[in-house]
């Protein structure tokens, strides 16, 4: 009962056909008292020209025979009237044709006739209603069409009442999931093409390198110990940074397609920097640089303590890299209402103004940097690192002032 309710095509069609029937109804009823009074008249007349021609003939009778028309005759009088009227085949199943009072009225026919006649209106109220109906059919059927050619810009209505409405709403919903699904394909695709580029472009130097360095060994067998250790030192950096580049790409990979699973857990900011000063000990050793820690000993975040140390160890990396020997790294933990913040801070060469908006690009390197081997991959993927978990990650920056990177976590994440 509620489809009936909530559906406006049913109500239209309810509320129509009623409105007919009663019409019909009060037609029909018109109809068939004229006929009835037709039928009456004929009745009346029959009646009278017997009762003229019987009184006629025999007066007397009068006080005896009207009763039996005004007030109708007894059980017994019927039946002798039958068995007289018998015997001139005049009988209850005598047909239409036959009986004088209603031979000259064909109401069946014309009773048949007319609801023929009304029912026409019926059918052209049902075709009507059913072609809105079909309507809105063809249009989902030609939305759906679009979709199958990846065409997402055909909407359904979605406020209309009833079935309809509803079906408009989950088709929408639907178009928009597919429309999603196929950007997010594309995205990937691009996604696996641009590293594949990425990776054939960065392999490609230390690769001829290697292929320079292994024809000078075997093309020269007398050649100097010196020049030959010379040779395999530097295939060997090669191999290291291939490798390096490798695992770095990886790992970037992963975390940019979704393929990892960060863990929530409850860890101290200060363990994990403490853990990345630590890897990073003998480079800022051997450049005499210090890193010092600033601020909440206990201040902590939800986050997944290996893939966060991997995210500092590129960012404090980066920061060492690009500063000075001798200089200083500061690291700094703050926490307001709605923040918890790390700061990166370097006194190094800084970055200039149009290298800024670029540097958490992959592979991006820029043209006035010192560090010739840099390959541009450790902050993007300290950026994917930190935004999948929840957090952001800016930095600001002027030549010759330094560097600073600001990490925060919502302090509402869990």
């Amino acid at each position: 009962m509620n489809e009936f309710v909530r559906n406006p095509e049913w109500k239209s069609i309810v509320v129509k056909v009623i409105i007919m029937q009663v019409m019909l109804a009060v037609l029909m009823f018109f109809f068939m008292s004229h006929q009835v009074d037709q039928i009456n008249k004929a009745v009346v007349n029959q009646n009278a020209a017997l009762i003229g021609f019987v009184l006629k003939q025999v007066p007397q009778l009068e006080n005896d025979i009207i009763p039996f028309i005004t007030q109708g005759a007894k059980e017994n009088e019927i039946l002798e009237g039958k068995r007289i009227l018998a015997q001139y085949a005049y009988k209850e199943d005598i047909s239409e044709r036959d009986q004088p009072v209603l031979a000259n009225n064909a109401l069946p026919l014309i009773t048949a006739s007319q609801v023929l006649l009304l029912s026409i209106p019926f059918l052209l109220l049902l075709l009507w209603e059913y072609r809105k109906i079909f309507s809105k059919i063809r249009t989902i059927s030609f939305a759906a069409e679009l979709v199958v050619e990846h065409h997402f810009e055909k909407q359904l209505p979605e406020n209309d009442e009833g079935d309809f409405g509803a079906l408009g709403r989950n088709f929408n919903a639907m178009a928009e999931r597919l429309h999603n699904s196929l950007g997010q394909l594309k995205q990937e695709k691009t996604f696996l093409r641009n590293l594949l580029s990425d990776i054939s472009h960065q392999l490609k130097t230390p690769l001829a390198s290697l292929i320079v360095f292994n024809e000078n060994l075997l093309n020269d067998p007398h050649m100097k110990k010196e020049m030959r250790m010379k040779f395999l030192e530097r295939s060997r950096q090669q191999l290291e940074r291939m490798e390096w580049l490798i695992i770095s790409l990886l790992k970037l990979a992963r975390v940019e397609a979704g393929a990892i699973k960060f863990r929530r857990e409850r860890i101290l900011v200060r363990e994990v920097i403490d853990h990345a000063v630590h890897s990073l000990r003998i480079l800022s050793e051997g450049r005499t640089q210090k890193i010092r820690i600033y601020g909440d000993q206990q201040m902590y975040v939800w986050a997944d303590e290996e893939w966060l140390t991997e995210a500092f160890i590129n960012l404090i990396k980066n920061a060492l890299e690009h500063s000075p020997p001798e200089s200083k790294i500061d690291i700094t933990l703050e926490e307001n209402s709605l923040f918890k913040t790390i700061h990166i801070q370097d006194h190094g060469e800084g970055i200039s103004p149009e290298d800024l908006p670029h540097i958490f690009e992959r592979f991006y390197r820029s043209g006035s940097t010192t560090k010739s081997q840099s390959i541009g991959i450790g902050l993007s993927l300290s950026k994917s690192i930190i935004e999948e978990q929840g957090g952001i990650i800016t930095v600001a920056s002027e030549p010759g002032q330094g560097t600073k990177f600001r990490i925060s976590f919502n302090k509402g994440d869990r």
